[in-house]
């Protein structure tokens, strides 16, 4: 059973980065190329929401991964899974305090047809530290395959 829920906490923390990789590559060019115009799927009255899929899959993956921990309590397992949790929990509330109020800032620009440079530089700097954020949740993701690949 130990193998089971950490496979499935690996699991959730990689569709996790699979979807930020997503909007990484494939929402955030496109919304943040020239606001507040290319900003319309975050307004209006059938406005994109993410959160519907982020909060839901976010707490699944969090309490498979404490799930995980406490069945590999004691076990060479431990130090890995305590450190990929000390780093998700980082990365939490770096989003948290950050990452995301920043962009719900950005997306919530009043809509012209003009570009505001403000907001250009404002997203290249959010898709900076974002994508940083991604590639380091990404090699945090190391962690689980390490203990996964322990005996218990």
């Amino acid at each position: 059973m130990k193998n089971i829920v950490l496979m499935a906490a690996t699991i959730a923390d990689f569709l996790l980065v699979g979807a930020d990789a997503f909007c990484q590559v494939a929402i955030c060019p496109v919304v943040l190329s020239a606001p507040p115009s290319s900003l319309a799927m975050y307004q209006g009255e059938f406005t994109y929401n993410s959160s519907l899929f982020w909060r839901p899959v976010n707490m699944i993956a969090l309490a498979l991964l404490i799930t995980a921990l406490i069945m590999n309590w004691r076990t060479s397992r431990r130090n890995l899974l305590l450190g990929w949790l000390a780093g998700l929990l980082f990365l939490t509330i770096v989003s948290l305090g950050f990452i995301y109020p920043e962009f719900k800032d950005i997306v919530s620009a009043t809509y012209t047809n003009e570009v505001d440079s403000a907001l250009v530089g404002r997203g290249a700097k959010w898709r900076t530290i974002a994508f940083a954020r991604l590639l380091i949740c990404t090699g945090f993701g190391v962690l689980p395959l390490m203990a996964l690949s322990k005996q218990t």
